[in-house]
């Protein structure tokens, strides 16, 4: 092609036809930017449609964490509710004398054993890190994700700011032999009745004026208090999460 246009450059210069020449030369100058600007418009539009697909497809896995969040935020919330009640229940068996201080030590690991999970936002703290975040063409949609990660980040530290101080009251006792952890039930499988005779055996929790005894139910009260807390958050943030949510299903990923 581009020897059959410089051919016609050449006759018309040897025939003296300079005008038409001229013309030729602007035609042809004018088709090459012309050339040129599809080109580039092909370009920008399989870039945009590259970009819509990539765009898309982060609102769905968005979607897929948030899924996932949910039910996570449903099962701690529903686990905390049960430390809870099982915390109000030991305090109350803490006060029914005579009492097992056993079944109490067992009582209490079991209000705190398990710790909270808490929700992640992996995709959309990608999207962040990578600097793609401008793929997000939905003002409003992206204004709410942005929302709702501070206050997930927010949330989060508080769930384990709470978690700190229960682990603090967990093991807030000088002689954890004289407390007895002794007689909870893992450490029984580990000692044999050589190693329980050697360890002291103090009767605390039947006597309400034991040291041990005002201390242990001091500490009860403050872990339900955090705990109540961590079911407030877990609350709110599953009914921050349905703003975003419900937006990416109406629009985004149906």
């Amino acid at each position: 092609m581009i020897k059959f246009f410089r051919k016609i450059r050449q006759n018309l210069l040897s025939e003296g036809k300079t005008g038409k020449y001229f013309k030729y030369a602007i035609g042809e100058i004018i088709l090459v930017v012309i050339g040129i600007l599809i080109a580039l418009q092909i370009n920008n539009w399989n870039e945009n449609r590259k970009n819509k697909i990539t765009e898309a497809n982060y609102y769905c896995r968005i979607l897929d964490d948030f899924e996932l969040n949910e039910k996570l935020i449903d099962e701690n919330y529903e686990l905390t509710t049960n430390r809870i009640e099982l915390t109000k229940e030991l305090i109350k068996d803490l006060n029914i004398i005579p009492n097992d201080r056993s079944i109490i030590l067992n009582k209490f690991t079991a209000a705190l054993r398990h710790d909270v999970s808490v929700p992640s936002n992996i995709t959309f703290e990608d999207l962040t890190s990578s600097g793609q975040l401008k793929l997000l063409t939905d003002i409003k949609l992206k204004n709410r994700l942005i929302e709702y990660s501070t206050f997930l980040d927010n949330s989060v530290n508080l769930l384990k700011e709470n978690r700190n101080e229960i682990v603090k009251r967990y093991t807030d006792f000088e002689l954890i032999t004289e407390l007895g952890y002794q007689d909870i039930d893992y450490m029984k499988k580990e000692l044999d009745k050589e190693h329980i005779a050697l360890l002291p055996n103090v009767n605390w929790t039947n006597d309400p004026t034991h040291p041990y005894f005002i201390k242990f139910q001091d500490n009860l009260v403050f872990i339900l208090g955090m705990q109540i807390r961590q079911k407030h958050h877990f609350s709110n943030l599953r009914q921050e999460l349905q703003k975003p949510m419900k937006l990416l299903r109406d629009k985004k990923c149906k």
